[in-house]
């Protein structure tokens, strides 16, 4: 799985299993899920034990197996007997700092809790953050706690993220963001939690003021490879990406920065008619538009054989370019 933090080592991660001096009132904030609705749900603790044991976390064992998590098939282990710690409230205030230093993989906490899939954990440390930058901080494959909660498809982190301020136009050592991610491997949910604007109701247990930023991101930014989020999600065919980034008015115009092609030129290359079906029907789509080279949609499903795309193109009215023309009457 691209862009899965492979490193996942032996390190420090301050896990709090004790916290009676929290009021319900936080209780309640950091157990409440207020995001859009989702299929993936945390059930609320008990007031008489809010937190996960040593023994809840680890299965009875001194470690966690996160060998599912390696797209290489082998093991790594993360020793949790040292990393555990018992504390109170008041000594979570007291180091705070603390749990935002990174370690040697550049990796924070945070990085850590939400590899561990530990949603009880990242409510608490997002709550000790100072402010929102220190939920962007990146490791050393310039991913932040954003990025990782996409690529390990934590629905609820995400969300949560978000509301809390997370950056989500930060960009990965490959110039993804977080939506880039989710647009390229088809998590329509998570995608979906990306581009909803946050409600107020949302951030009301939000110990920091957030900044504005805009929900949906700009589109057209691309990645170290010229793509969009748009071209992503047609170079994989994931439909229903794509019908809900035209839910949100993406612009099909957008070109990708090698070959200067809009998503109708990929569509007629691959000769995908049920992208084509779909794009032929938005009316801001410019069935003309040309390419770097000159070349219009309907010159390269000609160019590509791919004679069911061209038929849709040349019945909604698209055209060779004047080049194309002048060279075939040659």
């Amino acid at each position: 799985m691209e862009g899965t933090h492979h490193n996942v080592k032996k390190s420090r991660l301050a896990m709090f299993t004790d916290a009676r001096q929290i009021s319900e009132e936080e209780g309640n904030c950091l157990r409440t899920n207020e995001s859009p609705s989702s299929e993936v749900t945390t059930d609320p603790f008990s007031a008489k034990d809010k937190y996960p044991s040593l023994t809840t976390l680890c299965n009875e064992l001194d470690s966690c197996d996160l060998s599912d998590l390696q797209s290489n098939g082998h093991q790594d282990l993360i020793n949790v007997n040292n990393l555990l710690q018992r504390t109170t409230q008041q000594d979570i205030v007291c180091h705070t700092e603390e749990m935002f230093e990174t370690d040697d993989d550049g990796d924070t906490p945070l990085h850590l809790a939400i590899i561990l899939d530990k949603l009880w954990l990242v409510s608490i440390i997002i709550k000790m953050a100072p402010a929102f930058k220190y939920l962007s901080i990146r490791n050393k494959l310039f991913q932040t706690p954003l990025h990782l909660a996409v690529i390990m498809r934590k629905m609820d982190i995400v969300r949560q993220l978000v509301c809390a301020g997370a950056d989500i136009m930060a960009v990965d050592r490959n110039g993804n963001t977080p939506l880039h991610i989710a647009c390229r491997d088809g998590f329509y949910e998570i995608a979906r939690y990306l581009l909803e604007p946050v409600r107020y109701s949302e951030i009301q247990c939000n110990p920091y003021d957030i900044p504005y930023q805009k929900i949906p991101q700009d589109f057209d930014i691309a990645n170290y490879d010229g793509l969009t989020c748009l071209h992503l999600a047609v170079m994989n065919k994931h439909i229903n990406i794509l019908q809900l980034l035209i839910e949100r008015d993406v612009d099909l115009n957008m070109i990708e920065r090698k070959a200067g092609r809009t998503v109708l030129h990929m569509a007629c290359i691959s000769g995908d008619v049920k992208l084509m079906l779909m794009f032929v029907h938005v009316r801001t789509c410019n069935m003309d538009a040309r390419s770097y080279s000159g070349c219009t949609p309907l010159d390269l499903a000609r160019d590509y054989k791919q004679d069911g795309v061209y038929t849709i193109l040349a019945a909604a009215g698209a055209k060779h370019s004047a080049e194309s023309v002048d060279s075939d009457s040659n």
